[in-house]
């Protein structure tokens, strides 16, 4: 195990990552799509310092060199070969700790968690955009389902009374 991972020693974790933004570009496009490889040392603490350390600078700098403005980032979505962090470091990938690889920003959001609201206090992501209205959109999910459960409710409510009008009537 010790030679595998000195052969790996100078290995690069492969990153496709897209980012999502509030506003389009002169074309109309809200996204950016692009690859990085991000150097991976024995010596990683774990997966979140490692994207914090590594990954995340580099954003700002695609972002700024597709000439689009942090403030205006809503969300980063990453697909990444864990495999070589994993074998690297002998710790654990970050989908194995129960994350999505995918990070959410913008300001009057509820649903943000600490991270994604560390990342935009240090880096600035998404503090341009209003995304209020995903509270907005929630709520109206919550309500939906709650007016579904209620007519499923009167459709069963309404079965056991077709159910036992049947069966007084033979």
């Amino acid at each position: 195990m010790e030679q595998a991972i000195q052969n790996y020693s100078n290995s690069f974790m492969d990153m496709n990552v897209i980012l999502t933004f509030d506003k389009g570009d002169k074309n109309g496009d809200t996204q950016e799509f692009f690859d990085l490889r991000i150097p991976v040392s024995k010596d990683e603490v774990d997966a979140m310092t490692f994207l914090n350390e590594k990954f995340f600078k580099r954003v700002v700098k695609k972002c700024n060199q597709y000439n689009r403005p942090v403030g205006d980032l809503i969300k980063i979505s990453t697909a990444s070969n864990w495999s070589v962090f994993e074998t690297i470091t002998n710790l654990e990938a970050l989908s194995e700790l129960g994350h999505d690889c995918k990070w959410y920003f913008g300001t009057g959001r509820n649903d943000l968690d600490i991270w994604e609201r560390t990342l935009m206090s240090k880096h600035g992501f998404g503090i341009d955009a209003d995304m209020s209205r995903i509270n907005d959109d929630e709520i109206a999910t919550m309500v939906m389902k709650a007016k579904v459960v209620a007519l499923l409710e009167q459709i069963k409510l309404n079965e056991s009374k077709v159910s036992s009008a049947d069966s007084i009537s033979i």
